[in-house]
């Protein structure tokens, strides 16, 4: 059993995996299946919920994002809320950063990663290199 193991989970995870009509509905029930094999200590942001939660409130259905949050709620998912120093920061690394496709979301949820020793992210996005995260990939 590997406690050390950490994995970040960004919104695009969890929707596939709540919405059983997108392509990657497999791969997001995949790797949920290793996270709960492997003893991961699964984490993920208060703003991958709140997004998460609107994305299922308005491409499926307000009951389901309401079961959604319910599960979240009864999950052993850890839900990293941003201090003052954590919203400054992913201002500094918004502001910082050379594109201008990091939004304030994945700023934020890189910076929490960072903050909490966390060095891989469960994405279906792109995922900006800041602080050295990588993405998440199942062995082969």
């Amino acid at each position: 059993m590997a406690l050390g193991r950490k994995v970040f989970v960004a919104s695009s995870v969890f929707f596939a995996f709540v919405d059983r009509a997108n392509p990657r509905h497999n791969e997001a029930s995949a790797y949920f299946r290793y996270f709960a094999e492997e003893h991961f200590q699964v984490f993920t942001s208060y703003l991958a919920i709140e997004d998460t939660y609107r994305q299922i409130r308005e491409k499926i259905s307000p009951s389901l994002a309401k079961d959604f949050m319910r599960g979240i709620m009864l999950s052993n998912i850890n839900i990293l809320y941003p201090s003052e120093s954590d919203a400054k920061a992913a201002l500094k690394a918004l502001v910082g950063y050379v594109s201008t496709d990091l939004s304030l979301k994945d700023a934020q949820a890189a910076v929490l990663a960072n903050r909490n020793q966390i060095g891989q992210v469960a994405t279906f996005d792109y995922l900006h290199p800041l602080f050295g995260l990588t993405a998440f990939y199942l062995p082969v």
